[in-house]
């Protein structure tokens, strides 16, 4: 990146050195400046004392009962730290006022409140700012901005990056066009978090408005949302935009090769929240073995938070091309299986009424609208005759392998209790050949005689 015009490139520093060596020189020998000084040195004493004080009194009251409700919004410890550069400005400028009706200068003094007020923002930015690019931007692009401008560099500066510059088609990028453009980029981010969060709070408290339609929306936001503001960054920065028309090819070509997965994820999470086949706090079993329930649908993924308290990020493609279980789509009832093994010495019809009898005895086991409890007798096995019982549950959300259990311990029981046995696997060993040569090999000597 060369300048433009490399005989009109001219170092905005190297002319700011010279003309502060003479200002310099000029005040040194004014007596107006030591007066300056004095009014300075007095305000920020006062200002100090002040401060101080003010300090003193907003932690003893920090405590109080009174105070409990405004430190929920205000943090005193954080207010402390604006005070004195707040007292500072303010007397400043009361002596920036007595200075103009007592003395012909008053440059000195009001650099000092012009440094004050970029000192109180560079505080505002680092205790209450949270957000790291803002603190960035605020840091080492508009602070410096601030202090260039104070001493009338600003402009020179943005000329002198403006000369180095290059140009894409019918762009024109500079040096100062990239500064501007992460300043830009910082703020837009940081606003389209906030905006998009807060927004994402208010539809989410909506209960007027179904699940899925809720996350549809907020989704359609986020895409126009940041869609206006890439737009607005693009006119800030000062980049025509009918000159990245362009572009479209070229981004048409990256979305269907570089960001093939990415497009197809967020096509899939639309077409979920269209048809609705999947909603928050859905209990769901994927394919794969993964069973838990849906927290959040994202844009590219789904968080399922599975009973271990694992958070697992699904595709939302892997809603759409494999098989997915919603447990709890139209209802939350859900039927569990029991499979029973009985040993063939057993009357089959005395199992089969107390199995029935150990089910009806829960009350989380449904017993209306044709979902009693049931019980088959299903195959005659190689060990047992082998029954199977079948049960719903009104919430299967609060969970299927307790019930299971509880309902296993009352068979367990009834059976015990009524000498029923639940075999284990039995084989009999039956030996056609080779017993003759099996007997004579391992007969001793003596048993010849």
């Amino acid at each position: 990146m060369k300048p433009e015009n490399e005989a009109s490139t001219v170092n905005p520093l190297t002319d700011f050195y010279h003309q502060m060596q003479d200002k310099i020189t000029l005040w040194l020998s004014s007596d107006q400046t030591y007066y300056q000084l004095i009014f300075i040195i007095i305000a920020l004493l006062s200002a100090y004392m002040l401060a101080k004080n003010i300090m003193r009194f907003l932690l003893r009251i920090q405590s109080g009962k009174k105070t409990q409700k405004i430190n929920k919004y205000i943090n005193i410890k954080h207010l402390n730290q604006l005070v004195y550069p707040f007292l500072s400005i303010l007397l400043i400028s009361i002596g920036v006022a007595l200075a103009e009706q007592l003395l012909e200068q008053t440059f000195i003094i009001e650099t000092v409140q012009n440094i004050l007020i970029i000192w109180l923002i560079w505080t505002v930015i680092t205790t209450f700012i949270t957000s790291t690019l803002i603190r960035f931007a605020g840091t080492w692009i508009l602070l410096p901005a601030a202090l260039l401008e104070l001493f009338g560099l600003l402009d020179p500066l943005v000329r002198y990056l403006d000369q180095y510059s290059f140009t894409i088609d019918n762009i024109r990028l500079s040096l100062y066009t990239l500064v501007k453009a992460v300043l830009w980029i910082c703020i837009v981010i940081w606003l389209g978090k906030l905006v998009s969060e807060n927004t994402e709070k208010f539809i989410r408290s909506n209960r007027s408005i179904s699940g899925a339609s809720r996350e549809l929306l907020i989704k359609l936001f986020d895409i126009l949302l940041y869609a206006a503001l890439f737009l607005v960054t693009l006119k800030m920065i000062g980049i025509d935009l009918t000159a990245i028309a362009v572009f479209s090819g070229a981004l048409g070509v990256g979305l269907g090769f570089g960001l093939q997965k990415i497009a197809s994820n967020f096509i899939s999470g639309i077409i979920l929240l269209t048809e609705k086949s999947i909603n928050i706090d859905n209990l769901i079993e994927m394919d794969d073995g993964v069973v838990g329930y849906i927290r959040k649908l994202g844009a590219r993924a789904s968080i399922i938070e599975t009973f271990d308290g694992k958070e697992v990020m699904v595709p939302n493609e892997d809603f759409i091309t494999s098989r997915v279980a919603n447990l709890t789509h139209n209802n939350t009832r859900g039927r569990v299986e029991v499979p029973i093994g009985v040993s063939y010495g057993t009357d089959l019809r005395k199992a089969y009424q107390l199995i029935l009898e150990a089910a009806n005895g829960f009350d989380f086991v449904v017993q209306k609208d044709g979902l009693e409890p049931q019980c088959f007798l299903r195959e005659y096995g190689d060990s047992s005759v082998n029954f199977v019982l079948l049960f719903w549950l009104e919430d299967v959300t609060k969970g299927r392998w307790k019930p299971q259990s509880d309902m296993m311990f009352a068979i367990w029981d009834a059976f015990k209790a009524h000498n029923i046995e639940i075999p284990f696997p039995q084989r009999d060993l039956h030996i056609k050949s080779g017993l003759e040569q099996f007997t004579l090999k391992n007969q001793k000597p003596s048993d010849y005689r």
